[in-house]
């Protein structure tokens, strides 16, 4: 009966030992050197001169070392000169440069422009010094308002898309005026 019992607590001993042990489900992995800080549902805005020029969202974000900030779920709202919405830009993942304020957003990327217009691309940047939208040469841009669609390269806007550059114009659609 003792040597039961002995064998009962050996066994409830090992158990504990084994129990205590590291679990490789529950470890967290290490983020890459360059990484400061992870941060969910993050938020950021611009002002200059008193004057909001852009407000960010993101789902979540990593601060890097070199002055970049990574963000997924991106939904960027742009201001005029005049402090008024001019489009909100969404998209899946993005980067900020903190030292220049300039923004890159890339993947399903929508711009929905406060008269309505509508941006379609894969990648874009905002320049903050000029006020200035823009994507790479090779980039293709779709800009929808009412009845045109503009299919074109290489854009170049005003946040307001009232002043849109593009390259290789592909199609310019506009619907039968209705008469009056």
């Amino acid at each position: 009966m003792k040597a039961l019992n002995i064998f009962f607590i050996l066994m409830i001993v090992s158990a504990l030992i084994v129990g205590c042990g590291e679990d490789d489900d529950h470890r967290v992995a290490r983020p890459p050197d360059d990484v400061e800080q992870q941060i969910s549902q993050f938020s950021m805005v611009r002002t200059q001169n008193g004057l909001t020029k852009w407000k960010l969202k993101a789902d979540s974000t990593t601060l890097r070392e070199e002055e970049k900030v990574s963000i997924e779920g991106v939904e960027l709202l742009i201001f005029n000169d005049k402090g008024n919405e001019a489009i909100t830009i969404y998209g899946d993942k993005g980067e900020v440069d903190q030292r220049t304020n300039n923004l890159k957003i890339t993947g399903n990327v929508k711009g929905i422009s406060s008269d309505g217009g509508i941006l379609d691309t894969e990648e874009i940047y905002w320049r903050d010094r000029t006020g200035k939208l823009y994507t790479m040469p090779g980039v293709k841009v779709t800009i929808t308002h009412e009845d045109t669609v503009i299919v074109g390269y290489e854009l170049e806007s005003d946040p307001e898309l009232d002043t849109a550059n593009l390259k290789s114009v592909t199609g310019i659609t506009r619907a039968e005026e209705k008469e009056k």
